[in-house]
């Protein structure tokens, strides 16, 4: 298996360059940009380009503000955006820094790179020593019921835009499964003739009592869940599974 850590999308400038290109402003950035008001020091957890802690830096330029990430290409275009920002170039696994945070998000699906309960419960571990007592995590991971992925081929994701920075793009995916891992491919091609750049990685689609049993296995509390970035109430055909945890500390108060 390949952890999306290795994909050569986050590893290579060539392929970094086109990330932002596919990860424009999304509903789930309001939400997080939102939350943010009320926290004063806040981490994101698998950054990627710092698009969101761009503009959070942005909104709230008095806030202590790391972006942590295993991958420097996506660091170096971060550090472009913002210097408001202190940019951690780590796995959430190894993370070790000084300092606990008011809110920790993993935004864009981050948490489905851990492909394994060992590696869910390590990150979370993680995340749990660097909460504050009041602190509340936030985190999404697509619902495996929905099986998303079966609209990832390259019929129903071709598509052809004009980029001021690149021109012609001719993007598309494709995707396999193995062992209830899904390895998704990306192609970028430069015009109709041009070269054609891909990466394949690989996403665990983790159920909702997985997820719950790595959370209370690393000491930490499930508080709320939403099927949506709309805050619809989960179901077990919702598309998303949008966790906020909470710190062992405020363990009464999260089931109060």
């Amino acid at each position: 298996m390949t952890n999306q850590y290795d994909d050569a999308l986050y590893r290579n400038p060539d392929l970094a360059r086109f990330y932002d290109m596919d990860n424009e402003w999304r509903a789930d950035f309001d939400v997080y940009l939102a939350r943010a008001a009320s926290a004063a020091s806040i981490l994101d957890l698998g950054c990627g380009t710092g698009t969101l802690m761009a503009a959070i830096a942005a909104a709230y330029p008095h806030k202590t503000l790391f972006g942590a990430d295993p991958a420097q290409a996506m660091l170096t275009i971060a550090q472009q955006k913002t210097d408001n920002v202190r940019w951690v170039c780590s796995s959430a696994e190894n993370l070790d820094l000084d300092i606990t945070f008011d809110l920790i998000i993993l935004s864009g699906h981050a948490f489905q790179v851990f492909l394994t309960r060992e590696q869910r419960i390590a990150a979370l571990q993680r995340i749990q020593r660097h909460l504050s007592p009041d602190g509340i995590v936030l985190f999404d991971s697509r619902n495996p019921q929905a099986k998303e992925w079966l609209e990832w081929t390259p019929e129903l994701t071709r598509e052809i835009r004009i980029s001021d920075k690149f021109g012609e793009i001719i993007s598309w995916n494709d995707v396999t499964e193995h062992d209830g891992v899904i390895r998704y491919s990306t192609f970028y091609q430069m015009g109709e003739n041009g070269p054609v750049f891909s990466a394949a990685s690989d996403i665990a689609f983790p159920s909702f009592a997985e997820i719950c049993d790595a959370v209370e296995y690393s000491g930490l509390t499930v508080s709320h869940v939403s099927g949506d970035w709309q805050h619809s109430p989960f179901q077990p055909g919702s598309p998303e599974m949008v966790f906020e945890l909470c710190h062992p500390a405020r363990t009464q108060a999260c089931a109060a």
